[in-house]
């Protein structure tokens, strides 16, 4: 029954769902750029958790005798908003998401602190 329900509420035609959809789209498409990271000692996985709304970019694998296991980049979906947890790669995520058609306003950056978000919007 659950997921008759989940289907129904997939299938409204709401703006909210619709935005919610697109902002999935493009996180998935925008992550899945980075499975050119995967070098010889390390692997990338890809998670993407449609139902959580969470999205990873992991290096998994052993280089020498030490295991790699690190998040190259995590983003959430929460409400209308795209929300940067970690990005530990040298793009910005932020101007690709913005080239698809995300509003800058609709994407936070979490792994800088609170008192700093401040000195983002003056720079840009």
């Amino acid at each position: 029954m659950i997921s008759d329900k989940k289907i129904l509420s997939f299938n409204s035609s709401s703006s909210s769902d619709n935005t919610i959809d697109f902002y999935r789209q493009c996180v998935k498409k925008n992550l899945c750029e980075y499975e050119y990271l995967k070098d010889e000692d390390s692997q990338i996985e890809l998670i993407f958790d449609d139902e959580r709304m969470r999205y990873l970019v992991l290096w998994v694998g052993w280089y020498k005798y030490k295991r790699i296991h690190q998040c190259a980049v995590h983003i959430d979906i929460v409400g209308d908003s795209i929300i940067i947890q970690c990005n530990d790669t040298e793009e910005s995520i932020v101007e690709k998401l913005v080239e698809m058609g995300i509003y800058r306003e609709n994407i936070s950056l979490n792994f800088i602190h609170p008192q700093h978000q401040n000195y983002l919007e003056i720079a840009t």
